[in-house]
């Protein structure tokens, strides 16, 4: 079981699960749907546990690896401080600032940069380009008004919510931090 799975709430998927009015709907995540209440989109919750899961499990065996980066981009300015908290806990870059044209190039040369996680898909699309150009996996929080073709790893859940942001971005880096310890201490072993 992963650091994921045991630490979501069930408040986190009770928020996580709401989407969109029905007319805001991306066609292409209907198969991620329960329904709709009162023209509301209801993401399945065993979708989002599910991606989260696949989630856990792709960051941990990026991580196996050594010297591997993530990194954290988040350029909403309500939420951006808790990304940055995050990725500097877990030892990993940052992006948080305004989006200016080859600062994404300059970061990924910089870093080497092996996974980007993206807290909004739909706000993120220019990332999501240039990643995909790049041949870096995405790992992006993806709504019901998204489309989500340029991301390896969507992560289904409402991306409106402040808190929903903040708490999957703790459990990324916690992940992160899981993943590491664990291979500093089977180094250790060797």
């Amino acid at each position: 079981m992963g650091v994921i799975h045991k630490n979501i709430s069930k408040d986190f998927l009770y928020y996580a699960e709401l989407g969109h009015k029905t007319k805001s709907v991306n066609p292409k995540a209907y198969s991620n749907l329960l329904g709709f209440r009162k023209n509301v989109s209801l993401i399945n919750v065993e979708r989002i546990k599910e991606s989260l899961s696949i989630v856990d499990q792709f960051i941990t065996s990026v991580l196996d690896k050594k010297n591997c980066s993530i990194l954290f981009v988040n350029l909403d300015n309500e939420s951006s401080g808790s990304t940055k908290l995050c990725a500097l806990r877990s030892m990993q870059p940052f992006l948080v600032k305004d989006w200016s044209s080859g600062t994404f190039t300059n970061v990924v040369a910089e870093h080497k940069i092996d996974v980007i996680f993206v807290l909004s898909a739909k706000t993120n699309n220019f990332i999501l380009q240039e990643a995909k150009k790049l041949s870096i996996p995405v790992v992006a929080v993806v709504d019901t008004d998204t489309n989500s073709n340029l991301i390896s790893f969507p992560v289904w859940l409402n991306d409106d919510s402040i808190d929903l942001r903040h708490d999957l971005t703790i459990l990324i880096s916690s992940v992160i931090l899981q993943a590491n310890l664990t291979s500093y201490g089977l180094s250790i072993l060797d």
